[in-house]
């Protein structure tokens, strides 16, 4: 099968310095952020989540004496899915085709009241563990936080589907079915539920915006990746690279074997994307959209963000001075600690808290 490494230009940052990361806001002058109100009890102590040990008959959560309720003919809760984590649960979704989306709920079982709750959509080739660190933090903040795995999404999905499959459009299913799932949970706050995505997720969630501006509340873009159609273009058109995860003779590189975990894309996801208009189909979404992007991004320059900020009615566009594509290494691939790259959390989360009105 003729395949190709639609992110292959990531090798090119072994040699690019990293400086740290500040932050350089720009808002459309008809853009506005809107007080998400957020709100409810933060989680103490230290890495975990306090109280919470078991899930009674399928029906709630256990926590402090109080329950989150979970449930519903869309939310798989069983034998696998019964335990906490320390932090988490794992809760599974039903896609829109009956697949298994995998995916781990972040929240305080302590607290009864319904949660503002954000959704968060990984990047290309990675899995949800890279939004974990992210739904742990937002989870502090007396949010929910939700992240799971697409379909396909990558070789190690946790969710039901096959690399081969995954395109664009079936991760817009996925996120579509995600969200209607987790908006019937008793543990959310409807009038509160939010995206986050990152790279692809962030493409992901913004076509997914449009279609459901009902449903949410506002969405958060990392580096999202409105360029992918051209990139796509332009290296398709190269013939048969191959599968560029298998170095030949240069030797067992682990991860690095797949220029950090970055899988080849399929020829289902080349033809149903190569000549999609992203443009054409987003900046509609009526709600506070934030979107945050590194500065020295090498595979989407800033940009494309500054664009889609002027197409949004309601925009704002946060510069992080000297991040590249990914805020920590999690989110870079396995690449991203042997590169030495800077860790820009601490200059977005702040960005984040504050548009979610969980500061």
């Amino acid at each position: 099968m003729n395949r190709i490494l639609l992110y292959f230009v990531m090798a090119c940052t072994l040699a690019l310095p990293f400086a740290a990361c500040s932050t350089d806001d720009e808002q459309d002058t008809d853009s506005s952020i809107t007080d998400g109100g957020a709100g409810g009890d933060s989680i103490a102590g230290g890495d975990s989540i306090t109280g919470g040990d078991s899930i009674i008959g399928g029906d709630s959560i256990i926590g402090g004496g109080d329950s989150i309720p979970v449930g519903g003919d869309s939310l798989i809760i069983g034998d696998s899915t019964s335990t906490w984590h320390g932090d988490s649960i794992v809760l599974c979704c039903k896609g829109s085709d009956g697949r298994q989306i995998y995916g781990m709920l972040y929240a305080d079982p302590s607290s009864s009241h319904p949660h503002p709750t954000v959704i968060l959509a990984h990047s290309a080739s990675l899995t949800h563990e890279a939004m974990a660190g992210y739904a742990l933090r937002l989870a502090r903040k007396g949010m929910a936080a939700y992240c799971f795995d697409f379909c396909g999404g990558s070789k190690d999905s946790k969710s039901d589907g096959a690399t081969d499959s995954m395109t664009v459009f079936t991760e817009v299913e996925d996120l579509r079915a995600v969200v209607k799932a987790i908006r019937q949970q008793g543990f959310v706050d409807k009038d509160h539920v939010y995206l986050l995505g990152s790279s692809q997720g962030g493409l992901v969630s913004a076509l997914t915006a449009e279609e459901m501006p009902d449903e949410l509340a506002g969405m958060v873009l990392f580096y999202p990746a409105f360029n992918i159609p051209e990139l796509v273009k332009q290296f398709s058109g190269w013939g048969n690279m191959g599968n560029w995860g298998d170095f030949g003779d240069w030797g067992d590189w682990g991860d690095f074997g797949d220029f950090g975990g970055m899988m080849s894309m399929s020829e289902a996801y080349i033809a149903s994307i190569k000549d999609f208009d992203v443009w054409a189909h987003i900046g509609s979404f009526p709600r506070p959209v934030c979107i945050v992007h590194g500065t020295q991004d090498i595979i989407v320059q800033v940009s494309y963000s500054e664009k889609a900020a002027k197409l949004y009615p309601n925009a704002t566009l946060h510069k992080i001075e000297g991040a590249n594509h990914g805020f920590n290494a999690a989110n870079f691939g396995s690449m991203g600690s042997s590169m030495g790259m800077k860790d820009c959390d601490d200059a977005v989360m702040p960005i984040v808290y504050e548009f979610l009105g969980c500061e």
